[in-house]
């Protein structure tokens, strides 16, 4: 009988042992976005496993699958509407941000459901619920009725629209019109990023450049904010205040149809996480294809610790 309890007791502990190691070394898989164009910003549609080296922290990264990603996406159009939306200190009214946001509304796919709402110092619904590209447009047509006004909470709103639309998934994405500012939030930018990364969820920043000096909350707001956009996988567009000459217009039709594929279809790239303590820097370069053929990456730049019973404290990880 002893013998058998010594036995069963050896088991155990090698068990045990063995597990534990399993459990620290091989984390569950973590997904990652990305989108690749062409040197004419088309859409590439015919990558492989060997199209890709990709890097965590500077260590080769196993893949295991990709696959391209274009069912119908959600998403939530974030309009800042505080004080420093207006045109200037001295003249009422909008600024760029009005037809910065008809920008945004004009290069959503006409497939993808979206929702529509506001912020100043805090999160107004425009829309109760997702619906069509042309019912959010003339919802965005109504703001010339409105005057910017109040602070801005800016990381706080996109917070609670994480949290509050449930709907966005994998590949989904938040459209953000804003200068960066942010002189009233509570939470701070590297919890929004978790929960970006951690659901798969794309911001991308239609970033207002103003012609008159910046305040540190612009400053630090914008560094933040480009940092959290890049993270998540999405891309910041800069608008500016002044358009010489019909440049800024021509660049930015040109720049629309690489956004609208972007939010179309967006590949799904399964990795084997290594062990983290805190979140990994990915790479991912394109390789084994043609030079001439060129080829841009947007992808998420973050890849989150996985979360297991030994280390409970560590954020949500990737779907």
């Amino acid at each position: 009988m002893k013998v058998t309890i010594r036995v069963l007791l050896l088991e155990f502990l090698w068990c045990a042992l063995v597990c534990g190691v399993a459990t620290a070394q091989n984390c569950p898989s973590s997904s990652i976005l990305l989108n690749a164009f062409d040197k004419d910003l088309n859409l590439l549609q015919d990558l492989r496993l060997e199209n890709l080296r990709v890097e965590i922290n500077g260590n080769p990264a196993q893949i295991f699958s990709l696959s391209l990603d274009a069912h119908p996406r959600h998403l939530v159009l974030m309009v800042d509407i505080s004080a420093s939306m207006e045109r200037s200190a001295k003249k009422r009214g909008w600024g760029v941000a009005l037809p910065a946001a008809i920008y945004a509304v004009n290069t959503i796919p006409p497939d993808a459901l979206a929702a529509f709402v506001t912020f100043s110092d805090t999160l107004h619904r425009e829309s109760n619920d997702f619906g069509s590209q042309a019912n959010v447009y003339a919802r965005v047509l109504d703001l010339k009725n409105r005057q910017p006004h109040g602070q801005t909470a800016l990381f706080d709103s996109v917070n609670q629209v994480l949290a509050e639309f449930k709907d966005l998934h994998f590949g989904d994405a938040v459209y953000l019109v804003t200068d960066g500012g942010d002189n009233k939030s509570e939470i701070s930018p590297r919890e929004v990023e978790a929960e970006l990364v951690g659901r798969g969820i794309r911001l991308f920043e239609f970033h207002l450049e103003h012609s008159r000096p910046l305040t540190s909350e612009e400053v630090s707001g914008s560094e933040e904010m480009e940092r959290l956009t890049r993270s998540s996988g999405g891309e910041v567009v800069q608008i500016l205040q002044r358009d010489s000459a019909g440049e800024e217009q021509a660049r930015l039709q040109k720049l629309s149809p690489k956004l609208n594929a972007e939010l179309r279809s967006v590949y799904r790239l399964d990795l084997r996480v290594p062990s983290l303590v805190k979140a990994g820097k990915v790479k991912i370069q394109l390789v084994n294809r043609p030079r001439e053929s060129g080829g841009t990456l947007v992808y998420s730049r973050v890849v989150l610790p996985c979360k297991s019973a030994s280390n409970p404290s560590v954020g949500p990880q990737p779907a």
